[in-house]
């Protein structure tokens, strides 16, 4: 018995009612060979496979200092709450484990100190501040905002009284060794297990460290959102009240602020916010334009102006609020320097928009809002692969799973994408569910192509169809909230069955309506297509009104390829089609979710069936049995025969079965097209 086996015998057998899972000790073989020959791992474990004990049992055998970076909380509180827990206590050993959040979510003591000052007498907002200082004497509240019992508006928040990298005194703070991020910190800092996100954790990368401690091996859970979370923590982006809420910080602790300076700080501001607000409202590429350049520029260098003021200033200038002490003196002269560098940092911010190159490396747009008096302006990388060769896959081992990696079975464009060496260790490993057996694919063979103007609406006859075929028990997952509203409003008056769609409910209600609701229907969009888990017959059908293409509006997508477009590379099979595919396997992962779950899923584009980039995606769907039309019950449709003819014109591929027979001995082997 190999020493994998070995643990999992040891270990996993300890869960009461563990069933041995093929897929799972693979993978943990293949994690335990990553960590021994100091080799990346890529590995796509379908659902049901038990990826968190396949990963965190060698894991904690290799007695090295690891992160776990995941891609929702849900996860993370598993991780923590339950699998951790447990596998501790079967191993028999004590091992130091910490959660890593990013700082905004813990409370700065000095800024609750001063909130109360900096907001108006008898606002909401006060009282709101009141109630968080008397539960921080009150309680053992360790300042995590999510352990708050009441809710605390985000803008509040955020502006008054969460630790911000910006506005910290770091250990020239009279609260700093009990702070609650340091107390955190410090946590972390001790802690051989780490579970953190992805975006603290590109985050972390891209500050070139400071917020994760050192470690040897990190392992990315739902890793197929890793190029979107790097290109994220890269991007540099500027926003409407950024300079104003510095000047409103400068303009209450300073006495002498020059007034011209200010004025030109704001005269500059309305310069650019007039250019800007002239474009209307919408989402702008931003073009190579000698108005925007200037108008960016004066911004700049008038911010930089108010850092050389503030580098220059002493605390004699400034109001102190505890009186005139030497202690008051000293920690006013630390806020200055922080107020020094956040206007620096400011400043570089706009210098970086007032010297961009437009080369096609980046994409660069800016969203604007006249109506609510607001910008945002932003600039992304299009290729991540090269900063994370550099600042991570040469640095650490890492191990890259999820359900959804693989298209056609293959790693090449995961690869690509992250920049990855190519001697990695890969694995398919597929589910341990049936799932021939336990789910049904249909895709109708006539009816509106998806360019129709009025394509949910004519949809609407085929989606009521199914949805008595299932009694309802369905997620309608959209591409697009016009797509949903159309198809909403059609059905509603018709539909006999309890709906919602989720603009009505925050998610985590709708999930609650949708789990407590006998036969309810809730159409979505993409925030519904991954990371919801809704087992048994309460979740009975997914039906996908359109394949998920990237918008073509959406401004990082655009520069992408544009950009493969003048290299003359194949911008559709090599970008659009494989991130098509990733997401149509999640929102295809909705429905089956243990052993005993069974389903529909029914993809209503018939783009699959008439496009050769349909048996691409088709392969990469898990191997229910495709059927062509509806009978009139779920459970008629699971367990009717398939006629021979249609297993002979499909070539019964990976995603095409229908047992008990061996449909190779009955047809002989299966088409290579």
């Amino acid at each position: 018995m190999d020493v994998v086996s070995q643990w999992f015998g040891e270990i996993v057998s300890q869960l009461p009612g563990y069933e041995p899972r093929p897929q799972q000790v693979e993978m943990a073989r293949v994690i335990h060979r990553a960590i021994t020959e100091r080799r990346h791992a890529l590995i796509e474990a379908g659902t049901g496979s038990g990826k968190s004990f396949a990963y965190l049992i060698p894991l904690l055998q290799s007695n090295k200092r690891v992160v776990v970076s995941t891609g929702t909380i849900a996860l993370q509180e598993q991780l923590l709450h339950k699998d951790i827990p447990f596998l501790l206590q079967a191993i028999g050993r004590p091992v130091n484990v910490a959660l890593a959040k990013g700082r905004g979510n813990y409370l700065c003591l000095r800024k609750l100190e001063e909130a109360e000052r900096a907001v108006r007498p008898g606002s909401s907002d006060l009282l709101q501040i009141r109630m968080v200082r008397e539960h921080a004497m009150e309680t053992h509240w360790q300042g995590d905002r999510s352990e708050l019992p009441f809710s605390v508006p985000n803008s509040l928040w955020r502006d008054l009284l969460a630790s911000d990298p910006q506005d910290c005194l770091g250990p020239r703070c009279p609260n700093f060794t009990h702070s609650p991020h340091k107390v955190a910190r410090d946590h972390v800092e001790s802690a051989q297990l780490i579970v953190s996100n992805h975006a603290l954790y590109f985050s972390d990368l891209a500050m070139g460290g400071g917020l994760l401690p050192e470690h040897d091996i990190v392992v990315f859970d739902e890793a197929h959102h890793l190029d979107r979370a790097a290109a994220s923590a890269l991007t540099i982006q500027v926003d409407r009240w950024l300079s104003n809420r510095l000047l409103q910080r400068v303009q209450r602790r300073f006495k002498s602020v020059p007034p011209a300076l200010i004025d030109e700080i704001m005269r500059s501001e309305s310069d650019l916010l007039d250019y800007l607000f002239s474009r209307g409202r919408g989402q702008f590429k931003l073009e190579p334009d000698a108005a925007f350049r200037e108008r960016v520029l004066e911004l700049w260098n008038r911010l930089n102006q108010l850092a050389q003021w503030l580098d220059k200033s002493s605390s004699e200038q400034m109001v102190l609020l505890e009186g005139e002490t030497d202690a008051e003196r000293g920690r006013a002269e630390l806020m200055r320097e922080q107020m020094q560098a956040v206007a620096t940092g400011i400043a570089s911010r706009w210098k970086h928009f007032a010297e961009l190159e437009f080369d096609g490396h980046r994409a660069n747009w800016m969203t604007v809002d006249p109506g609510r008096d607001s910008y945002e302006i932003n600039s992304a990388p299009l290729d991540v692969a090269e900063p994370l060769r550099e600042l991570l896959w040469k640095k650490r081992t890492a191990v890259l799973t999820s359900a959804t990696l693989a298209v056609d079975k293959k790693f090449s464009f995961l690869r690509s994408e992250l920049g990855l060496p190519s001697n990695c260790l890969e694995a398919v490993l597929g589910s341990p569910f049936d799932f021939p057996r336990q789910a049904a694919l249909y895709v109708p063979q006539t009816g509106p192509m998806p360019d129709s103007a009025t394509y949910s609406i004519e949809m609407a006859d085929e989606v009521e169809r199914i949805l008595d075929v299932t009694r309802g028990r369905a997620f309608v997952l959209c591409t697009s909230y016009r797509g949903l509203r159309e198809l909403h409003q059609t059905l509603l008056p018709r539909l006999r069955y309890p709906t919602k769609t989720q603009e009505e409910l925050p998610r985590s209600r709708l999930i609650e309506w949708f789990k407590t609701t006998p036969n309810a229907v809730l159409f979505a969009t993409s925030t519904f297509w991954e990371g919801v888990d809704i087992p048994g017959e309460t979740l009975s059908c997914v039906i996908i009104d359109k394949l998920p293409f990237s918008n073509p509006d959406d401004p990082v997508i655009q520069a992408r390829t544009d950009l493969m477009r003048s290299r003359g590379e194949d911008w559709f099979n090599g970008f659009v089609l494989p991130r098509a595919v990733l997401t149509l396997k999640q929102g295809f992962g909705r429905l089956i979710r243990t052993r005993t779950d069974s389903g529909l899923v029914a993809i209503l584009d018939r783009r699959l069936l008439t496009k050769g980039y349909g048996s691409v995606m088709l392969r990469s769907l898990p191997p229910a049995r495709r059927v062509t039309g509806l009978l009139p019950t779920l459970e008629e449709l699971l367990t009717a025969p398939l006629p021979v003819k249609l297993l002979q014109e499909a070539g019964y591929s990976g995603w095409m079965n229908a047992p008990p027979h061996d449909l190779e001995s009955v047809l002989g082997p299966p088409r290579d097209d």
